[in-house]
């Protein structure tokens, strides 16, 4: 059931943005995702699905074939964006841990570069066992996210409080909280979550390796996000 728990994540991609497809293919907890990075300068919101054993930093975990000027833009919810650059020699001039639930933005080369897209391939295994529950803390204000564990699905569904079971990022916000999607073309997408009935008024489907903004107006939040099915 672990193979077929992956390969669902994988099937499921075609929720995703066209710019964010990924696919996961495991024997076990151990396997990789393929996350397509928008070229020609443009910002792809990813997040790493996946423990690599090493530390998951940016100089590991981003694809050699990136071309001089990528960046990788972290955000703090106090601090705002900070960057780390690939220059002229293919080395980057600092580097950070991206750990599977952190959310950050590529840019794939320099805006008019007609640099092409860039399938990154992130490998590793999954953070948690078999039957185990892993929890994000969704901070006041913006934080960018991902999922730590490799799903593809629903964050939050229309009309409901929730999203899918084992995807449940917008179950535990309160009202007037947000989830907001990034298209490379298109830019941000957004449901919010208001109204009487405190319900989501849109769906937000995420594929394997997607980051997304999560704005929580009313106070931090423990946001148990799913369980590793058997």
């Amino acid at each position: 059931m672990r193979t077929k728990t992956l390969l669902m994540a994988g099937a499921a991609l075609a929720l995703s943005l066209a710019t964010s497809q990924a696919q996961v293919y495991s024997a076990n907890i151990v396997g990789y995702a393929n996350v397509v990075l928008a070229g020609n300068g443009e910002y792809t919101m990813v997040a790493n699905p996946f423990d690599d054993g090493n530390g998951n930093q940016v100089t590991n975990i981003m694809s050699s074939a990136l071309p001089k000027q990528t960046q990788v833009l972290i955000w703090d919810p106090i601090a705002g964006y900070s960057s780390f650059t690939k220059g002229g020699t293919g080395a980057w001039n600092g580097n950070t841990n991206l750990t599977p639930g952190i959310g950050f933005f590529v840019r794939n080369g320099s805006v008019g570069s007609g640099a092409p897209p860039v399938t990154n391939t992130f490998v590793g295994s999954v953070i948690v066992a078999v039957g185990a529950s892993v929890t994000n803390g969704v901070p006041l204000g913006y934080s960018l996210q991902g999922s730590p564990i490799p799903y593809a699905g629903n964050l939050a569904i229309v009309g409901s409080n929730d999203g899918d079971p084992n995807m449940d990022f917008g179950g535990p916000l309160t009202k007037q909280a947000q989830i907001l999607t990034w298209d490379p073309v298109a830019g941000y997408s957004s449901a919010t979550k208001g109204g009487g009935s405190v319900t989501w008024n849109a769906t937000v489907a995420i594929g394997v390796g997607q980051g997304f903004f999560i704005y929580n107006k009313n106070g931090p939040v423990t946001n148990v996000v799913e369980t590793l099915a058997p």
